[in-house]
């Protein structure tokens, strides 16, 4: 009987998951050109269509669909098995907190194949600003968090720069000879940041949102309600860049980085790290 490569099963997993073969082939670590080849050869395997294409997207058949479904169960039961023996004291749970800013990217790809590698770790995840986030690393109420570095109040191992863009909703323009709308998130640096670049530019604005989190910032955008600056990963395909800004050089960057627990000395927190880690060091290395 023919089998399934268990390499396939996880990369059409990321296909589902991440909803295209681009952003399936990052998480996965593969070129997008692997990731079609590797689906090519899944589907003659099974010998049905996976994907159809619509436009220029590929959309997972009915039959794609149920193989989806088969692959999680394969591919939950093979991780655990190679967990049982190769890290039987990645157990437990690990308190991870994420700032607002990057809730997208960790889930759709950072941690993605976390739970693979490790099946029996649990991850309870808090998102909030990152002074907060800090202060909770500090007193160990988090055992580590992805945070913005702002100061030197608290040891922060810096992972990437964040490119800062200013973002508007895909289907709304503004007039150039009205003040633009935007948003900020209330006691965000960023927020302060976005008003001193537009002052500093001259460019006419009128603050019509300020909301208490990034999620309120993110309805605002995509309604088209106001404008905001933002992290670049943060972008959403509802989104666009706000070109005649961003041509203004009022692009900046931050820097994030992993702060970590005081003391923090058990496995699972430290494989929690390292995968983090890995991640940013392979991102950094294919964007150098």
């Amino acid at each position: 009987m023919t089998n399934f490569d268990i390499d396939q099963l996880r990369t059409l997993i990321a296909i589902a998951d991440c909803g295209n073969f681009a952003a399936a082939a990052d998480s996965v670590h593969r070129t997008q050109s692997a990731v079609s080849m590797q689906m090519k050869k899944l589907e003659e395997l099974a010998g049905v269509a996976i994907f159809q294409k619509q436009g220029r997207r590929h959309v997972l058949t009915s039959h794609g669909l149920t193989l989806v479904s088969y692959a999680r169960q394969i591919l939950n039961l093979n991780d655990q098995a190679i967990s049982h023996f190769h890290s039987p004291d990645m157990n437990g749970m690990v308190k991870f907190g994420v700032c607002d800013d990057y809730m997208n990217l960790i889930f759709r790809q950072v941690l993605n194949g976390f739970t693979e590698r490790y099946p029996n770790l649990q991850l309870s995840v808090q998102s909030n600003s990152s002074q907060r986030l800090l202060k909770q690393v500090q007193n160990g109420r988090l055992d580590m968090a992805l945070v913005n570095i702002h100061d030197e109040s608290y040891p922060v191992t810096q992972l990437s720069t964040i490119r800062l863009v200013w973002a508007k909703s895909r289907h709304v323009s503004y007039c150039k000879d009205k003040p633009l709308p935007v948003a900020i998130e209330s006691d965000c640096r960023w927020g302060r940041l976005a008003l001193e670049l537009l002052n500093r530019a001259n460019i006419s604005h009128q603050v019509v949102l300020t909301a208490a989190d990034f999620h309120g910032l993110n309805a605002a955008i995509e309604s088209g309600m106001a404008v905001s600056l933002i992290a670049a990963c943060s972008v959403t395909d509802k989104m666009d860049l706000l070109e005649r800004i961003n041509c203004h050089s009022l692009e900046t960057a931050i820097a994030n980085g992993l702060a970590i627990k005081p003391g923090a000395n058990e496995p699972a927190v430290l494989a929690l790290a390292d995968y983090i880690t890995e991640w940013y060091v392979r991102r950094n290395q294919t964007a150098a």
